[in-house]
């Protein structure tokens, strides 16, 4: 079986995925406020390199 270099399904070759983290804070009265994070993650599958080797 031949070594297939393909691009990740898992990112679509993207490299990373946008992920949200959710917090719930405080407010200057003391309410609560949901909160949410969004940041660039590599992807996990690939490891951030857009392509995975199959076979």
């Amino acid at each position: 079986m031949a070594t297939e270099i393909r691009t990740c399904a898992s990112c679509g070759g993207a490299r990373g995925t946008e992920k949200e983290q959710h917090k719930v804070d405080l407010d200057a009265d003391g309410n609560q406020v949901h909160r949410v994070e969004r940041f660039w993650s590599p992807c996990s599958a690939c490891g951030g390199a857009g392509t995975v080797i199959v076979g």
